[in-house]
């Protein structure tokens, strides 16, 4: 407190000073020698004592708050809960978005385009000339196509109804096709080699998928006029074989692969309904555009990730209006604290005043104990919000482990909502202190001195 307290004049340094050469002179000299070094030591004690004045402001109001530990612990409770509240719908919300986005997009990469004849306007095949047009769009690198008909498939006693796709393997690569056994490379061009999905070898009797590879099947096709264009009936079928030399890791889809060249030979096949067109990130919408107008439909994944992203926006005003509404309340429990704690210490404000304390003195004692209210609450907030969502993701994987399911994580936290709850912790500690600290400011010293 001694940097409350105002100087009082030195007469003696208001006095005349003496001759140099007078003995009066020369005592004077000694004197100022002798003093010298007191000097020094009160110069030095001035300034630590200025320095330790903000420490001594945060100390009175840490002391403040544990006068009070009740009030203050409710108060930096509510804040913690609001703030926690406020990072546990941030962290699922984002994180479930991300993992959503990442699993949309882990078989679709961003610069493929899915194309399809699927318009009931203008009716069009994915032919071997309409295949050369998309070759020539600018900004178009591979054209893959995938014929798709019905059919069955016989092995032994066995026989199961199926889905039969013709195709290439810059189709299978684009498509990311992953095989649980085999090889893709085998998938000859020009010979009847087939990759089945692991549920149709299921289908077939091979409780071992693998076991099917390097077994010849027989297989019947349906063929019609939207993949054989002279064909004389509406809809026909083939009969052909196959031999097996991959397992597609899909347990849940009966399907099976042949080469697109193979079918064309053997079947007369002439086009297919969709494919896939690799081009250059920069050229997508005009390469789309350029596709449309030649009566197929495109479908890229940024359309999907778009509306997921449409949807988890809407979630997060949600969020943020839910979150204006707790932090709120917050902000007012932290505004009643405060002024309760300046009403119980109005006669100690006065006495500060009356030892010669400032009035930005006063303001910044109530200022930095809102600053304390805030970043507690907000620091344990912040922590115990994350460690929840954190908790749920881990309790949610235990539970999906024992259900024989893969484990996800869907916990994240992008820096800017650290860097955005940093700020507005900062922020709230300002509002909810400057009323308070005005206030607190303001007081007259008798006026504080005689409140009762």
């Amino acid at each position: 407190m001694l940097n409350f307290f105002s100087k009082k004049s030195n007469p003696e340094k208001n006095a005349e000073k003496p001759g140099e050469n007078s003995p009066g002179g020369i005592s004077s000299q000694l004197r100022k020698e002798k003093n010298k070094p007191t000097e020094v030591a009160k110069v030095q004690k001035k300034t630590e004592i200025s320095k330790m004045r903000l420490g001594m402001l945060v100390f009175v109001g840490y002391r403040n708050l544990r006068s009070s530990k009740l009030r203050s612990f409710l108060t930096i409770g509510g804040v913690a809960i609001g703030i926690g509240i406020i990072t546990v719908l941030i962290c699922l919300g984002f994180g479930v978005q991300r993992m959503v986005v990442s699993e949309v997009t882990k078989n679709n990469a961003i610069d493929v385009v899915d194309i399809s004849n699927r318009n009931l306007e203008n009716f069009v095949i994915l032919s071997d000339e309409n295949i050369e047009k998309l070759h020539n769009v600018e900004g178009v690198q591979k054209v893959a196509a995938v014929m798709e008909t019905g059919g069955k498939v016989y092995w032994a006693d066995s026989q199961t109804d199926t889905i039969i796709y013709g195709t290439d393997m810059e189709y299978l690569e684009m498509a990311n096709v992953k095989f649980a056994s085999g090889n893709i490379e085998e998938c000859g061009p020009e010979s009847g080699t087939a990759a089945l999905s692991v549920r149709l070898a299921k289908l077939l009797g091979f409780s071992d998928p693998s076991e099917a590879i390097g077994k010849e099947m027989e297989f019947d096709m349906v063929l019609s006029s939207d993949i054989v264009t002279d064909l004389q009936k509406e809809t026909t079928s083939e009969k052909g074989t196959l031999k097996v030399v991959g397992i597609i890791n899909d347990d849940q889809n009966t399907y099976l692969y042949l080469p697109l060249p193979f079918l064309k030979n053997k079947f007369g096949i002439t086009g297919a309904q969709a494919g896939k067109v690799k081009v250059d990130i920069g050229k997508v919408s005009n390469i789309r555009s350029q596709v449309e107008q030649m009566g197929f439909v495109t479908e890229s994944v940024t359309d999907l990730v778009n509306d997921i992203n449409s949807f988890f926006t809407i979630i997060r005003v949600a969020m943020i209006v839910l979150g204006t509404i707790i932090m709120s309340i917050s902000a007012m429990g932290m505004l009643n604290t405060l002024s309760v704690s300046l009403l119980q210490r109005t006669k100690e404000v006065g006495i500060l005043k009356a030892l010669g304390a400032k009035r930005k003195d006063i303001f910044k004692m109530f200022v930095l104990e809102a600053a304390i209210i805030s970043f507690l609450g907000g620091a344990l907030g912040f922590f115990g919000g994350y460690g929840t969502a954190y908790a749920i993701n881990i309790a949610f994987n235990i539970i999906a482990v024992r259900s024989g399911h893969s484990t996800l994580n869907f916990v994240y936290i992008p820096y800017y909502f650290v860097v955005a709850i940093v700020v507005f912790i900062l922020f709230l500690g300002l509002v909810t202190g400057l009323m308070p600290a005005r206030r607190a400011a303001r007081i007259h010293a008798l006026d504080a001195l005689r409140y009762e």
